[in-house]
């Protein structure tokens, strides 16, 4: 692949360093050294073994020490050899995660190529990634300095995917290289791309597929109307013992055309004060039904689920085994990410209650 330009290796990167961390997780939960990623010890790097590069779509050719490379994130999802890139004029699209602490910010999100939507990536920032202080909001329009690599297999729904953060993960010795973050601007971000499930979009056979890797990284409008199938797919279901036995966590439900919805930012209640969400999986189980009229939206991207070996359930602090879709022997499949409830606009249909007993018969 023909990259745009190449620049020597000091390009935008501040004099401050990353402090040394312990563990291999991006996300710490604020604690300080962060937890190791589970089933990783020692250094931390992808497996190359282990499933298939998550939407590399092929190998570019392009690896190897060639300094700090200027690319699209086009030309970014087909880099190998994990090299620290550029991405200019990026904009963020969906914020999934934001967490601080006295020492600075962590967050996950996408942006992506505002001349080609299609075109998506998720980014990790680390707490003290510069700016420190940097919180996500979408239509930030940013230029990115960061090492494009494959999330570690142990990182429950995020493994094998393809990711943009700083170098902590595989640097070796020494400490990390931080990643980069510098806001240039605000825009309104892209318009969702429209799919369709008459034209096969999302179907992934309950995870054993690996459907539309194009779309990855991308918002999508998967059109309506649709229907919420299965509140419970094996493909979701959390692995809560070591032989897989009995657990009722799902971390998302199946609509029509066999797409699988990742529920983290809609289930329960929001953690700023417990306002209920738009729970569906719970109304379903309740006996209800749910239709969604105008379709779905979210971010298109893998998942996997990277279960405690331990039998535990909290998988982002518990030391996990590789990541696989529950019910199958798929590493991962492709399954949509809604940022919240605004993205999934369901009509809801209760369970029927039953009729009150008339005046003066007999009630148990």
């Amino acid at each position: 692949m023909q990259l745009r330009k190449t620049l020597g290796a000091a390009a935008l990167v501040t004099a401050a360093t990353m402090a040394s961390m312990a563990g291999c997780s991006g996300r710490d939960d604020d604690t300080d050294p962060p937890q190791a990623d589970a089933g990783c010890i020692g250094t931390c790097s992808p497996d190359s073994g282990t499933g298939g590069d998550a939407g590399t779509g092929g190998d570019a050719g392009t690896g190897g020490d060639a300094g700090v490379q200027t690319v699209t994130i086009r030309e970014a999802r087909l880099l190998d050899d994990r090299p620290q890139i550029i991405l200019e004029g990026v904009v963020v699209t969906t914020v999934a995660y934001v967490s601080s602490n006295a020492t600075g910010v962590s967050a996950d999100f996408w942006v992506a190529d505002p001349n080609n939507p299609q075109d998506g990536i998720f980014v990790q920032k680390y707490r003290t990634d510069p700016p420190n202080t940097y919180v996500p909001a979408k239509g930030d329009v940013l230029t990115i300095q960061g090492y494009v690599q494959n999330n570690n297999r142990f990182r429950d729904r995020e493994g094998y995917r393809k990711v943009l953060k700083n170098n902590f993960d595989f640097r070796g010795t020494g400490e990390a290289t931080p990643m980069v973050i510098t806001k240039t601007g605000t825009m309104t971000p892209p318009n969702d791309l429209p799919v369709s499930i008459d034209t096969g979009f999302g179907n992934s056979d309950g995870g054993t597929g690996r459907p539309n890797q194009e779309y990855m990284g991308a918002r999508v409008h998967i059109q309506g109307p649709l229907t919420l199938t299965d509140a419970n797919p094996m493909a979701m279901k959390r692995l809560a013992t070591p032989d897989g036995g009995e657990d009722d966590v799902h971390y998302g439900f199946e609509v029509s055309g066999g797409v699988l919805v990742n529920n983290n930012s809609t289930f329960g209640t929001t953690s700023d004060g417990g306002t209920p969400r738009c729970d569906y999986r719970a109304m379903v189980n309740d006996g209800g039904s749910v239709t969604f009229p105008d379709g779905i939206r979210g971010v298109w991207d893998t998942f996997t689920h990277a279960p405690c070996m331990d039998g535990g359930t909290s998988t982002f602090s518990c030391f996990n085994d590789a990541g696989i879709v529950p019910g199958t022997t798929n590493n991962w499949t492709t399954v949509l990410y809604p940022e919240g409830c605004d993205d999934l606009q369901g009509e809801i249909t209760p369970a029927e209650s039953p009729l009150p007993a008339a005046p003066g018969a007999q009630t148990e």
